[in-house]
Order: C-alpha cells, then structure tokens, then sequence
C-alpha cells in the first residue's frame, strides 16, 4: 500500500526548473509579441502601399482628365488660328491676283511681291483666281457695290448722263429766258421808221 501511493504521486517541481520553465514562458511570450509587431507592420505597410497606388491611379485619372480638356482648349484655338491664316493667305492669292490682272506678268508678280520663284508667283495666282470664282474672299465683296433704292449718287455713266440732262434743262429754261427778253414787242416802233413816217406825212 504504502509503494504504490509513492509511485502514484508525481514528484514535486524544484524551485530551479519552475525559474528556467517561466523564464522561458516569458521569452516565448516575448519573442510572440514581436513577431505579432512584426506582421502588424507588414500589415499597415501592405495597406499604405495599396492605398498609395489607388491614390496615384486617381491622380492620374483627374491628370488625364484635365489635359483632355486642355488639348480641346488648344485644338480649338489651333483651328481658329488655322482658319485666319487661310483667309490670310487667301487675300494674298486675291492681291497676286489683281496685280496680274492690272497687266504684270508672272514674272513682274514674283518681282514685285518677293516671292522665291516663279512657280510660286503662279500658285497664287491660281489660287486667287479659284477664291475669285467661288465668290469666298474679301476682294469681291469690296469690289461689289451693292445698289441703293434711293439716297445713291450714280457714278460713271449713269452721272453724266444725269448731269447733261440737269444742264440741258437749265440751258432750255436760260433760252426760254433769253427769247423773252429779246422777242420784238410788237406794240414797239423804231424811232428811225416814226421819224421817216412824220416826213413821208
């Protein structure tokens, strides 16, 4: 009885082995708690990362967005600016034109204008010949005069037309005047033919 209650019981822990048994709790604990530091910072590194690229990938959209519109502003403003310098470059063509039309020659057009070549002097006024047809430049709008109903002084023909009839009426009415004045009254005698009558009597 009294062997097998002895075996039955385990023997008591010394003071030693308790010490080293807890020392090692504690570093395992420790070492547990910076590895469970560790994997929190790998966690909030991971979250910044990915928010730091949903951040780039935004601001890159709203870049993107903005240069958009940015290059319609200058794709519309380059538009224009191409639109004047083709009514420019038509108003060249239309003065090369009229130039040629007033009795230079090609060459005297390039001469005149400065123009590297003849060809060119040629182009233009092609081109202001073509602008001219399609009825699209200043030039014919400027030589087009649109006629008035009324309140028009006429020009050319049309004046001195005008004006012979103004001045044929007047010399009309000034013969009409000179007529009068100068019409025999018949109630009027010379005083040569009464005097000669007196005698005859």
């Amino acid at each position: 009885m009294a062997e097998s209650s002895t075996r039955g019981r385990r023997p008591r822990r010394s003071t030693r082995i308790s010490q080293r048994l807890e020392r090692a709790r504690q570093r395992n604990a420790d070492q547990l708690a910076e590895q469970r530091w560790r994997e929190q910072r790998v966690e909030d590194a991971l979250r910044e990362f990915i928010e730091a690229g949903e951040a780039i990938a935004a601001e890159d959209a709203a870049c993107e967005a903005k240069v958009a519109a940015l290059q319609r502003k200058i794709d519309a403003l380059c538009a224009e600016s191409r639109e004047r310098v083709t009514g420019e470059h038509t108003r060249q063509a239309q003065a090369a034109l009229a130039i040629h039309e007033a009795g230079r020659t090609v060459e005297q057009v390039g001469e005149l204008l400065e123009l590297r070549s003849e060809k060119e002097a040629r182009r233009l006024i092609t081109a202001g010949r073509t602008a001219a047809e399609a009825g699209s430049g200043p030039a014919q709008e400027r030589d087009t005069v649109p006629a008035k109903s009324s309140g028009h002084r006429p020009t050319g023909a049309a004046a001195g037309e005008e004006t012979t009839g103004a001045v044929s009426g007047e010399q009309r009415q000034l013969r009409g005047v000179d007529g009068q004045q100068h019409r025999p009254d018949s109630g009027f005698v010379p005083a040569a033919v009464a005097d000669g009558g007196r005698q005859n009597a």
